[in-house]
Order: structure tokens, then C-alpha cells, then sequence
């Protein structure tokens, strides 16, 4: 991303953004953790009848804390995208052009390569047992297919994680309209957006209504020449509200009213998590550790899938689930894998292929 104007982001405010870097990756990957079996070769493996505990620590984790990731992205990257925008023609082509590189290249790279992965698969008599969803793609092949897979025109990408940057370019497409709205009409587009996106009345695919709704609220803090973390003062306040919305959340999980106890409740947490991360900065240590896991972010979401996937179906197949703590301990335990499999990738990868590095991360 690009660096924000000093007149917006002290050395302080920079510290706090860089350690929201790779934290909400980790939530990412705990989101798509959350699945208690897996379809493979036509049968399901796993166990679904878990006990009370494990399902509290999924749900807390993965349903819970994990789901402010996405909405914290958005708000991050409206704010950045706005906060050294020149509003005029000139400027906003120039950030377009910035983001063909960091959104749009690795966007194409990696669901090409999983488009490509999944071919090569299914024509494989060995490996097409295991790739159904390709078959179609090879029998079925007309340019929308295609184009369907590999932008998500109907639904998620083929490489399913990064509908977040689709939505994230689109957003960016967008912004001359959302720019005017929010200087001039932001509180109706607060309160329409709201009720979209807890009613879940938002009629588009893409973008999605938590998308627009964090990135045109980080916008509006830029174009208002706020700092992202202006809600510090109510930083304790978020932190002591959210605990209650979060027990609430994983008490009344599956409910029908819940989706408006939870979408609040990512509001208040997302305050709660800004504001942690000036306490965060009174520890050297962690802090150091947090930014230097900072660089690995963007590689270690878009290569967490299939690794991830792969590790879990190897672990439900060959390890044996009999124990009550057996499925809890594989949820805990295969996403910190995957993490550090793939930040030891990435400083290999820094290391003899920088350039490779660099393109397929957007330059990050």
C-alpha cells in the first residue's frame, strides 16, 4: 500500500498501522479453518460431533474474534487509498495505476495459477477423482466459465479467498462516487449501509455490503482529515462493551436474531482492536515481532490456500479423532502451521527469488 501524507499519519499512527498488518491475517485463516470435515474424492472426512467445548472455542475464535478481520481490511485500505488522494483527475489515475500492481497483477497471478492447478488436475486420470469442481471447467469451456472462475462474476474466484481483493478494486473503481457521498450525505449512507449489511438486503455480488460500507467509513475519515485511530477515547470504553457482545455471540450463535449481536459487535470490536494497539506498542518486544511479521502478510493470505486445505484433509485422514480433545487441538494447531510454513516461505522466497517475491505480492 501506499504510504500515507504525514500530515495524517504521525510516526505513532504508522507504528499502530503496521502492526494490524498480519494479526487479521491470522483471523483470515482461522475463518477458513472453522469447518469440522471435508469433502475429498467423493466422501466426507473429519468428525462433526465435536463436544461443548471444542464448538465454544470454534465459534469464539473463528465466528467471533477472527470475523473482524475482513471489515478491518476494508477500513484500512479506504482509509489508505484516501488518505494522500489528490481529488483531482490527475491524482486519482495515479493511484489506479498503483493499484494495478498491488491488487491486480497478484490477483490475476494467483487464480490463474489455481485455474491452471485445477485443469492440469482433472486432466489427470490419478488426481481427477479430487478435483469435481474442475471437471466442468474442462467440459464446460466457454470464455464465461472461464471468466467466471477467474473474477468471480457470479460468485467467489476460483482462488475463493481473494474475492476480498476483487471487491477491494472495485471499491477502488468506485471511489470518485464514494468520495461525494461521504462529504456530503455520510450519515443516510451510514444508516442505509447498516441495515444492508445486518439485514443482509445487499443485493450485489460484489462489491459486498461490508466492503463498501468499512471502506467508505475509512475514506470518510481521510477526507475529513481524521486520524484512523481518532476513537481512541473511546478506545476502553470499545474494550469493556465488547466482551459482553462477544459471550453474547457465542452464546446465541445460529440464532436468527443473532446477525445483529454479532455485525454490532464487530463495530464496537474493531474500535476496541484500534485502540489495542496503542497499549500493544508499549511492549518492544511484541512490537518488533509484529511488524516484522508485517511483510509476510499479503503472501501468507493468498498462499494459505491450498495449504491449508491439503494439511487438513492429511490430518483428518491419517490422524485418529477418537480423543475429545482431538478435533480442538487440530483446529488450534494446523492454522499456526500454516502460518509459519508460509513466513518461512516468504523469507526464503525474499531471500533467492525477490523479484518472483515481489510480483506475485504486489510489491509488498
Amino acid at each position: 500500500m501506499a504510504s500515507p501524507p504525514t500530515s495524517l499519519i504521525d510516526n505513532e499512527a504508522s507504528l499502530r498501522l503496521k502492526l494490524l498488518r498480519f494479526p487479521p491475517i491470522i483471523g483470515v485463516i482461522y475463518i477458513h479453518a472453522y469447518g469440522k470435515t471435508i469433502s475429498f474424492a467423493g466422501e466426507t472426512i473429519g468428525r462433526s460431533d465435536t463436544n461443548a467445548l471444542t464448538d465454544i472455542i470454534r465459534v469464539l475464535i473463528s465466528e467471533g474474534l477472527a470475523r473482524m478481520a475482513v471489515p478491518l481490511f476494508f477500513l484500512m485500505a479506504g482509509y489508505l487509498f484516501f488518505a494522500n488522494l489528490e481529488l483531482t483527475r490527475q491524482g486519482y489515475l495515479a493511484k489506479l495505476r498503483g493499484r494495478i500492481w498491488t491488487l491486480l497483477v497478484p490477483f490475476l497471478f494467483w487464480n490463474l495459477l489455481f485455474l491452471t492447478i485445477v485443469l492440469l488436475a482433472q486432466a489427470s486420470p490419478v488426481t481427477q477423482p479430487y478435483f469435481g469442481g474442475g471437471a466442468k471447467l474442462l467440459t464446460d469451456a466457454t470464455p464465461y466459465r472461464y471468466l467466471n472462475a477467474i473474477f468471480g462474476l457470479s460468485g467467489y474466484p476460483i482462488a475463493y479467498h481473494f474475492w476480498f481483493i476483487r471487491d477491494l478494486m472495485l471499491l477502488v473503481l468506485l471511489a470518485p462516487v464514494i468520495a461525494p457521498v461521504m462529504r456530503y450525505a455520510a450519515l443516510p449512507f451510514y444508516v442505509a449501509m447498516y441495515i444492508c449489511w445486518v439485514g443482509n438486503l445487499w443485493p450485489l455480488v460484489a462489491p459486498g455490503a461490508v466492503g463498501l460500507l468499512f471502506f467508505a467509513a475509512g475514506a470518510h475519515l481521510a477526507l475529513k482529515g481524521e486520524s484512523l485511530f481518532v476513537f481512541d477515547r473511546f478506545g476502553k470504553l470499545a474494550l469493556i462493551a465488547y466482551l459482553p457482545l462477544l459471550i453474547a455471540d457465542v452464546i446465541w450463535y445460529g440464532t436468527g436474531f443473532n446477525v445483529y449481536i454479532h455485525r454490532t459487535g464487530l463495530i464496537v470490536g474493531i474500535l476496541a482492536v484500534l485502540y489495542s494497539t496503542r497499549l500493544i506498542t508499549r511492549n518492544e518486544r511484541l512490537t518488533r515481532w509484529l511488524v516484522s511479521l508485517g511483510g509476510a502478510s499479503f503472501f501468507v493470505y493468498a498462499a494459505h490456500e491450498p495449504l491449508l486445505g491439503v494439511l487438513r484433509t492429511l490430518a483428518y485422514r491419517y490422524v485418529p479423532l477418537d480423543g475429545p480433545l482431538s478435533p480442538l487441538l487440530l483446529y488450534l494447531f494446523i492454522p499456526v502451521l500454516v502460518m509459519a510454513l508460509l513466513a518461512l516461505g516468504h523469507r526464503l522466497l525474499g531471500v533467492h527469488f525477490p523479484r518472483a517475491l515481489s510480483w506475485v505480492s504486489g510489491g509488498r
